[in-house]
């Protein structure tokens, strides 16, 4: 019987349908140790699909693993951590391998610091794993194996140089071997090659590859394009780090992919001066969806430092040329580069909003991760990268944990904010008036950040509008003109004409009216569960809906039920639903007809308030948060006072909107009940207000170990270490993991020596395990 090998895949933060869940690494190596005569298989540890400790238990009592492996990230590490101790208490003699971009080039002092893990893998996972199942079965040392860190005789060694294959081809592919559960998958991660040769100082990848490029054949990657279509899988993420490098093949490719691999669609990534028309042309007849490129920095000095070698001009044509293709683009920055300041930082996003280019994807920015293996890692300050004053163990990487000489910490954390407030998601939910108060309280709590870009108080302000807060919106429209009026956008924003609503009794529903409404549709006569929903907003005339429904709501009366039939179109997303014609029952609670203003100075004037009134609020607040908060916000004297549920939600509604002094308010009229009052401490702590929830806080004090935590990571975020250290302390926290958690920040925070925090986390960590264990 052949060997088993147990690969763990932890990547907590994707769902399992998605294409980031496929252990794309962790297939290439079971797959080549399946062709040289081994077995095993792959476990997930997904962000809705967690693993079981019993899973994980059965899986190693069933397989019999002869050793474990896990891809590290410097986001997992500390998960893959908990899971590596378990694997050693199941069995304490199977060798734990830990592999991917964070322990190639990471110290070997780790392995001190980490008990439970025995190889670091230096080398390509595929030939370093085989290596290491050909040294157990011939029971053989892991000195003798090349490519790897390891123990030997209580001393740290590193065994040498493992190199990879030349030709991928050598290499099985994981689809087309099976080893991994494609099911449920939509899009599936594919390499067509590896490598890059370019000297990036902020990039892993080259050094990693020995600045080379390897490529698989043209017919293994179609290959396996065909096999994951025949599974239903037609859209694929190229995950080569430069998908043009070679035009020659590439050409090749996508006339191959265009013959034998029809309907197929894709994204990839490459560098602007590989692109012409006619290989965008080509690449859009291949299926090409998106293509991404490496914009880094919108400065010309600051692509220098960084060796990037982008033109700035040269970038831009290749944009327009992609667009203009009928390619969508994306453009990978960074900030916090080396050399770059704020109002630089500034640049690059507005290079890229300039570009017609959604703040979506991979365009969201992030900020610079001084990963172990980059060039800027081996010698930051020459970089002009200080390190924060934190503790951090030896197994994890500079990261983001920096300022530079041209940022500030602050500053750093104002771009990313920045950035996040460009998002296409946030500009589309406004639009749609969903997910308002999510991105109100991001804006209010961030306020401060936000003083030198308009788009802050407009979308605010857009918020306010739909909410019918006409005051505060006015407010918006004051700052933006005295602040930014020059600006073209806000220029735009406030010469358009605002559309207020007025309810009206028994109004009759028209174009351009807002209705709200409840219906359900009906297929064969039966209820179609994805048609049915209650207390629904919509403006007639946006296209948000049907026009089959428009043209049924069109004419009933506020307070009527009608009924009408809505063909889908054939091209309908709900594949259950396109094409196909659905019976509609609707009842229409109310009709606002609309109020046009010119004026934004009369808008606060003259600008509609409408009373609503419903008897079902926990039905009203399930489906429709925003006419929720408007029922309790213009009920809030009368009868809804005494239902505490529908008071401490308007209380947090009032401080994401920022109305802290109406939120206040409705807090000190609380009961003076600890549960009460620490609940509200929590909701203030949320919202960024770690003083006020203090004050909240210290009056449920020792109720309960969640209000204690509570308390603790309040005063972590006033920097008051001494405070928080002595409530982490107290014995009847001690079996607390969250209060663990805390104490493992505070010993990095408050710069205690690493044995200090080593200490602290090996006690949270061996907690885990026992609470682990038990549900074995």
């Amino acid at each position: 019987m052949s060997e088993n090998f147990l690969l763990l895949h932890v990547n907590e933060w994707a769902d399992f349908e998605s294409s980031d869940a496929i252990p794309l690494s962790q297939g290439y190596i079971l797959a080549n140790l399946k062709k040289h005569g081994y077995n095993g298989q792959i476990v997930g540890d997904y962000k809705d699909r967690p693993l079981t400790p019993h899973h994980f238990h059965t899986c190693m009592q069933e397989l019999h693993p002869k050793a474990i492996g896990f891809s590290v990230y410097e986001e997992n590490i500390n998960r893959v951590r908990a899971w590596a101790a378990l694997a050693k208490k199941i069995d304490p003699e199977i060798p734990v391998v830990l592999g991917g971009p964070q322990t190639t080039f990471m110290p070997g002092e780790a392995l001190e610091q980490m008990n439970e893990v025995d190889i670091l893998c230096r080398g390509e996972g595929e030939t370093v794993m085989l290596e290491i199942a050909n040294a157990l079965a011939g029971n053989r040392t892991f000195k003798d194996v090349a490519g790897i860190c390891c123990r030997e005789n209580g001393s740290i060694v590193e065994t040498g140089i493992c190199p990879g294959s030349e030709n991928l081809d050598n290499l099985p592919s994981p689809y087309l071997d099976e080893a991994f559960d494609c099911r449920g998958k939509s899009r599936a991660i594919l390499l067509s090659s590896r490598g890059c040769s370019s000297a990036c100082t902020f990039c892993y990848t080259p050094r990693a590859n020995g600045r080379k490029v390897r490529f698989h054949s043209v017919d293994r990657v179609v290959a396996e394009m065909q096999h994951l279509q025949g599974k239903g899988i037609n859209d694929f993420w190229f995950a080569d780090p430069n998908f043009a490098h070679s035009r020659e093949r590439l050409e090749a490719f996508l006339e191959s992919i265009i013959n034998k691999v029809p309907g197929a669609s894709f994204w990839c990534q490459t560098r602007a001066n590989l692109v012409d028309a006619n290989l965008l042309a080509l690449l859009k007849r291949a299926g090409a969806h998106t293509l991404a490129f490496g914009l880094e920095s919108a400065h010309d000095g600051i692509l220098k430092k960084i060796k990037k070698g982008t033109k700035l001009d040269e970038l831009s044509k290749a944009i327009k040329l992609t667009q203009n293709a009928g390619i969508n683009v994306e453009l990978f920055s960074l900030f916090g580069l080396p050399g770059e300041s704020l109002e630089n930082a500034q640049q690059t996003l507005d290079f890229v909003k300039r570009h017609d280019v959604d703040i979506d994807g991979n365009s969201i920015s992030q900020q610079l991760h001084v990963f172990f293996g980059t060039p800027i890692s081996e010698d930051p300050v020459r970089h002009g990268i200080s390190a924060l004053p934190i503790t951090k163990p030896a197994y994890q990487s500079l990261c983001r944990d920096f300022q530079t000489d041209g940022m500030t910490e602050e500053e750093i954390r104002q771009m990313s904010l920045i950035w996040r407030l460009n998002r296409k998601d946030f500009a589309e939910d406004i639009k749609n008036g969903t997910n308002l108060f999510t991105i109100a309280g991001f804006i209010t709590r961030h306020k401060k950040y936000f003083d030198t870009r308009p788009e802050a108080d407009m979308m605010l302000a857009s918020i306010y509008m739909h909410l019918d807060e006409c005051g505060p919106a006015a407010e918006c429209f004051l700052r933006l003109r005295q602040k930014f009026g020059s600006d073209p956008a806000v220029e735009r924003f406030l010469n358009r004409p605002f559309i207020g609503y007025r309810n009206k009794r028994r109004a009759i529903a028209r174009k351009g009216c807002r209705i709200i409404f409840d219906c359900k549709g009906l297929l064969a006569g039966t209820v179609v569960p994805e048609t049915e929903s209650h207390f629904n907003m919509a403006t007639l005339g946006d296209k948000t809906l049907l026009a089959d429904f428009e043209k049924g709501v069109d004419g009933v009366k506020a307070g009527s039920a009608t009924q009408f039939e809505v063909i889908f179109p054939a091209d309908y997303g709900n594949r259950k639903l396109a094409g196909q014609k659905v019976s509609f029952q609707v009842y229409l609670h109310q009709v606002l007809e609309p109020v046009v203003y010119t004026n934004i100075e009369k808008i606060s004037e003259k600008y509609p308030r409408n009373m609503f009134r419903f008897e079902d609020l926990f039905n009203l607040k399930k489906h429709n948060k925003n006419l929720y908060f408007m029922v309790l916000r213009d009920s809030v004297l009368h009868s809804y006072t005494g239902n505490l549920p529908h008071l401490m939600a308007l209380f947090n509604y009032y401080l994401k909107l920022g109305f802290k002094e109406k939120a206040l308010d409705l807090a000190y009229s609380l009961p003076q009940e600890p549960s009460v009052l620490g609940h509200a401490g929590r909701v203030l702590l949320a919202n960024e207000l770690p003083e006020e929830a203090l004050e909240f806080l210290q009056k449920a004090a020792d109720s309960s170990a969640e209000m204690e935590n509570q308390r603790l990571k309040a005063h972590i975020k006033l920097k008051q270490y001494e405070e928080a250290e002595k409530i982490g302390a107290d014995p009847r926290l001690a079996t607390s993991l969250q209060t663990m958690n805390l104490r493992v920040n505070l010993a990095s925070l408050r710069q205690l020596p690493v044995e200090r925090y080593l200490e602290r986390m090996n006690r949270l960590l061996n907690s885990q395990v026992k609470m682990m264990a038990a549900k074995m």
